[in-house]
């Protein structure tokens, strides 16, 4: 995408049918795009050539991308919701799925027909909420016969799952009818609901190998009146560890899944955030709950990231989740930085939508 005068963006007919075969994985013509049949590596590969050759080293290797990086349920123009992609060997593997997530997916180059396999956290809806169009738009498109996907998370993602299926039960029955489809979006997408007490292995392939536990972002308090769970996850590959933190205050099931990690992808809020939100908790002092309470109780401070990150001797600290993110006032990239480097001293990198790690 070029850019015009006054911001306008230009988009090239390339750049328009790049995006059309991402959304849809519609066979457009291989004189057209030179898309090969070698699947999502050529693609990524021509999708970063348009922007700098970017795709083309994502699929070699393991890399992560950031697709939404604002921290809470805050829908605005700067960030999108929680949601990140780890590339292996050109393969997609989606960690949680916040507003704004199929669209970064598109915006990244990685077509929708090869994300088959979604990592979910927990199950608020910053980090779910694009789910349902993530499956409706892989089944609707211009594969008729879609390709598999597998959700894994906490107690209550199958059921997630089958709610999204429900969801666009009318567009896939209509579309069997008029459109020949034969293959029903029950049979090829499903949820799996994980327990991860202590660090548990919960899915390996050829590529990866993922671990995960529960963090502490629900409060015994909490649990005890309900069956939801929240977990941290880690993805190791030949030749790169990135572990994701989930909404967390600091919590040592984390630190011990970390260990070592080449990349902590951590929430961060800053010091600053914490004093507003601690003068506006209500009942954060007299026993009762309230938004305030829950965002300071279960939710790390950019100081927490540091202890953590430095029990855990991790070699760079990623933020992400960040609060307060696109409303940010005063809250540089200088700041977060600075307050991660009271309890830590190696690299801190600060997140943003579309960011690569490694970068080029």
């Amino acid at each position: 995408m070029n850019q015009a005068a006054g911001g306008k963006s230009v988009w090239s007919r390339r750049a328009l049918l790049r995006n059309l075969i991402v959304l849809t994985g519609a066979g457009v013509s291989s004189s057209l795009l030179k898309y090969g049949a070698g699947g999502i590596p050529e693609i990524l590969g021509q999708a970063g050539a348009a922007r700098g050759g970017r795709g083309a080293a994502a699929a070699r290797g393991t890399r992560l991308i950031m697709l939404g990086t604002q921290g809470g349920p805050n829908v605005n123009l700067m960030r999108a919701e929680t949601s990140n992609v780890v590339v292996a060997d050109g393969q997609p593997y989606l960690v949680d799925c916040g507003y704004g997530a199929v669209r970064g997916l598109v915006e990244a180059g990685i077509p929708l027909p090869s994300v088959q396999n979604v990592f979910l956290t927990h199950l608020h809806d910053d980090h779910t909420v694009d789910l349902a169009a993530l499956l409706s738009l892989k089944w609707t498109g211009g594969n008729n016969v879609p390709q598999p996907v597998a959700v894994y998370g906490p107690y209550g993602t199958k059921a997630m799952v089958d709610g999204a299926i429900a969801f666009f039960k009318a567009n896939a029955d209509i579309r069997i009818v008029d459109e020949g489809r034969s293959v029903r979006p029950e049979a090829v997408f499903a949820g799996h609901d994980l327990t991860a007490a202590t660090v548990t292995e919960v899915f390996r392939d050829e590529r990866v190998t993922v671990k995960a536990v529960e963090n502490a972002h629900f409060p015994d308090r909490a649990k005890e009146k309900m069956p939801y769970r929240s977990f941290a996850y880690r993805f190791d590959t030949p030749d790169r560890s990135i572990v994701f933190s989930g909404d967390t205050p600091y919590s040592a099931s984390l630190v011990e899944l970390a260990r070592g990690a080449d990349y902590f992808v951590c929430e961060a809020m800053t010091l600053g955030s914490r004093q507003q939100f601690a003068g506006n908790a209500g009942g954060a002092n007299g026993g009762g709950e309230s938004i305030g309470r829950h965002v300071l109780e279960t939710h790390s401070s950019t100081e927490d990231v540091g202890r953590m990150a430095t029990e855990a001797k991790v070699k760079t600290v990623v933020l992400y989740h960040l609060v307060p993110g696109a409303n940010r006032g005063n809250a540089t990239d200088d700041i977060y930085i600075s307050e991660v480097r009271k309890t830590f001293d190696g690299p801190v990198i600060v997140g943003r939508d579309q960011l690569r790690i490694p970068q080029d």
